[in-house]
């Protein structure tokens, strides 16, 4: 196929708490992508595929969720999953590499991308941890992955401070948000998939700009294109507004504007909550492909397992 290299899969078993895929400090790491190939056979071509976008709270619950993609009948087996915060080598997740951990259960493939060096902290969402490990995003693939890269944000706040390092405590990190970006070869048509974890905080303006140089990034895409992951877009929907703040959520409104369509905008906004805050912040974004179904997991099975909760929608090209 024209314009398509597959990525180099690696082999052996390395050790996530000392094989290390970044250096660098601050925003200017620089991180290489880990993957490997734990398909059993060559996964058949279809014209509709099942997409789904998780934000697994650090892989805390990961033996549960994994068993829980299994054990939920109204959740169609994954083509495709978009990871977020995922862990690699942190004391938190049992050192564990969350990414890989899902694609040889899965029976995929799967590339997986550093957002943050975690810091040493005493305390901070996730629990202590002890030494430095990473954190990132993942595309797990029944499918073939090429051309896979590494898009790190160019406006992207800081998680750094002096006071964070000091006292070991909060979230410090060294890196800013990314996204991971492949084309995924689904018999003889190529998809371009993005995991993305936009920037947190009411009003941040980062998410905006995130949100651009990821349609920038996609422009010149001549076939499908899904974005999805944890965007943060709390204003979305107006399922919470603050006084004062307006209702429209820029990131989102920008993805519209780009010829992007919500793979869930057919579901009413009251059951489209994916945290327990009552937003609606995982979501699957596309152009150039056409969403035939979509649901959210239901909370008597994902409740407990993370923080989101995960969508999937089936993608027909």
């Amino acid at each position: 196929m024209s314009g398509w290299q597959e990525f180099p899969w690696q082999a052996g078993d390395p050790d996530p708490a000392r094989d290390r895929l970044c250096s660098g400090r601050a925003k200017l790491l620089d991180c290489r992508i880990e993957g490997a190939n734990f398909a059993r056979e060559p996964a058949p071509a279809k014209d509709e595929i099942v997409v789904c976008a998780y934000n697994v709270e650090r892989g805390l619950r990961l033996d549960a969720q994994l068993r829980a993609f299994t054990d939920d009948p109204g959740m169609p087996a994954p083509d495709i999953l978009l990871l977020s915060e995922a862990d690699r080598g942190c004391t938190r997740s049992g050192n564990r590499n969350v990414a890989r951990e899902y694609a040889q259960a899965l029976g995929m493939c799967y590339v997986y991308g550093v957002e943050f060096i975690e810091l040493p902290r005493l305390w901070g969402p996730g629990g202590r941890v002890a030494r430095r490990c990473e954190h990132g995003n993942a595309i797990v693939s029944r499918y073939p992955l090429g051309n896979v890269r590494l898009v790190r944000h160019r406006f992207s706040r800081s998680w750094n401070s002096a006071w964070q390092r000091v006292l070991h405590i909060g979230e410090p990190r060294l890196g800013g948000r990314m996204a991971l970006t492949a084309d995924v070869r689904i018999g003889g048509r190529l998809l371009r998939v993005y995991a993305v974890h936009f920037e947190s905080g009411r009003a941040d303006p980062h998410r905006l700009a995130q949100a651009q140089e990821l349609i920038e990034d996609a422009a010149d895409v001549p076939h499908g294109v899904l974005a999805g992951g944890d965007m943060n877009v709390g204003r979305y929907l107006g399922l919470r507004h603050f006084p004062g703040e307006p209702a429209e959520e820029p990131a989102t409104t920008a993805l519209f504007a780009a010829g992007y369509a919500d793979a869930h905008a057919a579901l009413p906004p009251d059951q489209r909550a994916t945290t327990d805050s009552g937003v609606a912040i995982d979501l699957l974004f596309g152009r150039g492909v056409r969403f035939t179904a979509a649901g959210i997991g239901p909370r008597c099975i994902w409740g407990g397992l993370s923080d989101h909760l995960p969508v999937w929608a089936r993608l027909a090209f």
